[in-house]
């Protein structure tokens, strides 16, 4: 059985611990989430899925971080947990881009909206991420079949969502509005418990300046 208490004290200790993701990581821009909710007989999922922007890596990334009891292997972060749905080729300036394509499809940067604010970011490749994830974000996540190796069997999914209060140091998990909504989820496993928040975070602007 599950309980409400023990979920949101084990999401606590995985946020503290950045077990769980944190949207304002210096290392990591988060472009784009979803966050999906599964549970066993007794066990728990979440999985967040990302578009995320990582230039001390491959730049233009899709990255998995499961948390919960049900979790196959560490919590959060791990280098397995990365995915290359896209590649942005760039001249030696890397402000002018030579080619992109999303897995195999060509797409064409002069149809892109890319607007920099180099004030709260100073890297042209997070801002063509961002322009690339409004029109073409269900490619540029991990895929069904990539986040598939992540879910243990005998988990079925309850809820998916877009949009929600993601915790930060000053408020964690417990004291949000999501976690406690998603904590009811999942012990009575019914998603109908679930109401969209009024004052979703988890759009990349709310998260710069670092």
């Amino acid at each position: 059985m599950l309980h409400k208490d023990s979920i949101l004290n084990d999401l606590d200790n995985a946020f503290q611990s950045i077990a769980m993701p944190c949207f304002g990581n210096m290392n990591i821009d988060y472009v784009s989430s979803r966050l999906s909710t599964y549970r066993s007989t007794d066990q728990w999922l979440l999985l967040f899925n990302s578009v995320v922007w990582c230039p001390a890596g491959d730049g233009l990334m899709a990255m998995v971080e499961p948390v919960g009891t049900g979790v196959i292997g560490r919590q959060g972060f791990d280098h397995d947990r990365f995915f290359a749905p896209a590649c942005i080729e760039f001249n030696n300036d890397e402000e002018n881009i030579l080619s992109i394509t999303i897995r195999g499809q060509t797409i064409e940067p002069t149809g892109l909206a890319i607007q920099p604010n180099y004030d709260i970011q100073p890297e042209y490749g997070f801002w063509v991420s961002v322009a690339l994830a409004e029109k073409n974000k269900e490619n540029l996540l991990a895929s069904q079949a990539e986040v598939q190796q992540f879910i243990p069997a005998g988990f079925h999914h309850l809820l998916t969502i877009d949009e929600w209060d993601h915790p930060t140091w000053n408020t964690p998990p417990s004291q949000t509005v999501t976690f406690p909504l998603i904590a009811d989820v999942l012990v009575a496993s019914d998603p109908s418990l679930w109401n969209a928040v009024e004052s979703p975070n988890t759009h990349w602007s709310h998260w710069l300046p670092k």
